[in-house]
């Protein structure tokens, strides 16, 4: 069972926080030679995408947890809200059923990908049971009006999972990653670069960086209009989560945090979120040719598209970090099995258009 890094540092938070281990260990950091010789800057990434072999990425260190909080209050069904693709609302679809718990989708329509598309058949196949809202906002009043009525033995749980507690997974993560630098198994960087959509990896990695007195720049290169990525938001989700550590743990460090700790780039979102971007393609090409690695067109490559421009802007300034945060378990051959005409009718109209 993975031991995570915020135990190690903090041990009295083992007993005040209640956790559903879904990690299967620390995740490598790996050196990037031939992206690194095409960008001219060396540049590592670090493997979330091999959280776990069920369903990995960033959304199981989040919902650790959040759903070891579910388990130990006795909830039996989980509630979150999503773009109608959510990778959030697939991993807590999936981890969720793992632990017993079913899983109920908020969803607003989001530009088609093939990973949208693969996403909606995943939920069905993992028997989600999902709502689509024509719009976000729509989708977030239903949301809430749930909310509000209190649903008996449900679990509301934010997009992203990117609450305090979704964000305490991050501030982990950065604990990890100040071990992994004091060990030797990679140089320290220059900067961290991770997608920044609900804010909760941004917030949690630099906090977590912080408390093991590295001060390393997390970019968040923006996925979503700054109206919703932007430095004061994450400064707010940050102080939250440390104050939510320190409840539960006084010998938490207090922090002095600022917005300046928050850097967001807001360079890569293009017509907006889900719109794939010329850039943000190359990024993906690129590290497919050249390192086999995987990305997807919303969240991913335009991080690393992110990346790739400050390295341009900035020549031979490294190393650079990129946070590889889209899951890598191979899950097609399960979509495969799923009859669209077997989905809710309004999600079903969107294969019959293919």
């Amino acid at each position: 069972m993975n031991h995570p890094a915020l135990f190690d540092a903090f041990p009295a938070l083992a007993q005040r926080l209640a956790r559903a281990p879904l990690l299967e260990g620390p995740t490598p950091l790996q050196p990037l030679a031939q992206a690194s010789q095409s960008l001219g800057v060396e540049v590592w990434v670090k493997r979330d995408d091999l959280s776990s072999t069920v369903y990995g990425g960033n959304k199981p260190r989040k919902l650790e947890f959040i759903l070891g909080r579910a388990l130990a209050e006795g909830r039996r069904e989980l509630v979150t809200m999503g773009a109608m693709g959510t990778n959030h609302g697939l991993a807590t679809t999936i981890h969720g059923q793992r632990l017993g718990l079913t899983t109920s989708l908020e969803l607003f329509p989001q530009p088609l990908t093939s990973v949208v598309l693969r996403n909606i058949k995943l939920f069905q196949h993992f028997g989600a049971r999902i709502n689509l809202s024509p719009t976000m906002e729509r989708a977030f009043l239903r949301f809430r009006y749930w909310q509000r009525l209190r649903r008996p033995g449900a679990c509301f749980i934010p997009a992203g999972g990117s609450s305090p507690l979704g964000a305490v997974g991050y501030v982990s993560a950065g604990l990890e990653l100040a071990g992994q630098l004091a060990a030797g198994q990679g140089p320290r960087p220059q900067a961290v670069f991770v997608a920044a959509g609900t804010l909760g990896s941004q917030a949690g990695l630099r906090l977590g960086l912080l408390l093991a007195g590295q001060d390393i720049p997390v970019i968040g290169v923006a996925v979503v209009p700054l109206a919703a990525a932007n430095a004061k938001a994450a400064l707010n989700l940050a102080r939250r989560t440390l104050a939510l550590l320190r409840a539960a743990d006084p010998s938490v460090p207090e922090l002095t945090l600022a917005a300046e700790d928050f850097v967001i780039d807001p360079g890569q979102l293009g017509p907006g979120y889900g719109q794939p971007t010329p850039a943000a393609l190359a990024a993906m090409d690129l590290l497919s040719r050249q390192e086999g690695l995987s990305l997807e067109p919303t969240y991913t490559a335009k991080a690393f598209a992110g990346l790739c421009a400050w390295a341009q802007e900035r020549p031979g300034q490294g190393p650079l970090l990129f946070w590889h945060t889209y899951n890598s378990a191979r899950l097609d051959h399960l979509a495969d099995q799923v009859d669209p005409a077997g989905l809710p009718e309004a999600l079903r109209k969107y294969f019959l258009a293919q």
